[in-house]
């Protein structure tokens, strides 16, 4: 299976594509989203939104996972943060994705299991899931990375990275 990773942000959203068959999985590709603050807010939502519709066409993934809002810094970067998820989904829908949503509790724990793991210790672990020579760049792409093993994790096998039940 593959599937399309998303760590949405109205400025950053990072973006990989893993595939995984039983316990191997590969990073296929990666990269960021980026939107200007000087743009006007509709524009940075078509970017968003098109960058996936276009990611997906190139990259054919199966299926589409993108991590849950959790606590922003204040009701204004909430809101900015739920635009972004938002314009992302619609990106995935438009090529007729199914869209699953994790947490970022479920996304750590699938990956290094610990829910409260630091992104250095997610990090680390997709660098050794993926089998990388170095860690991904952005972060964001990394975080990405993270959510597409999640999915995986939760769906291929029926047992997930570190020995959860699916």
């Amino acid at each position: 299976m593959r599937v399309m990773g998303i760590d949405p942000g109205l400025g950053t959203s990072g973006w990989a594509i893993v595939d995984g068959e039983g316990e191997a999985r590969s990073l296929l590709a990666s990269g960021a989203i980026r939107t200007k603050r000087t743009t006007d807010m509709a524009e940075r939502l078509l970017t968003i939104c098109n960058a996936v519709r276009d990611l997906v066409a190139i990259h054919h993934p199966e299926e589409f996972a993108i991590e849950d809002i959790f606590l922003a810094k204040d009701a204004r970067a909430a809101f900015a943060l739920g635009q972004a998820r938002g314009a992302a989904m619609v990106g995935a829908a438009l090529q007729g994705l199914p869209v699953y949503s994790y947490t970022a509790l479920q996304v750590k724990k699938a990956v290094t299991g610990n829910g409260h793991a630091s992104k250095d210790q997610v990090g680390y672990m997709v660098i050794r899931l993926l089998d990388l020579k170095e860690a991904l760049h952005p972060a964001d792409s990394a975080d990405a990375a993270a959510i597409a093993l999640c999915h995986l994790s939760r769906c291929n096998s029926p047992v997930a990275l570190m020995g959860e039940q699916a």
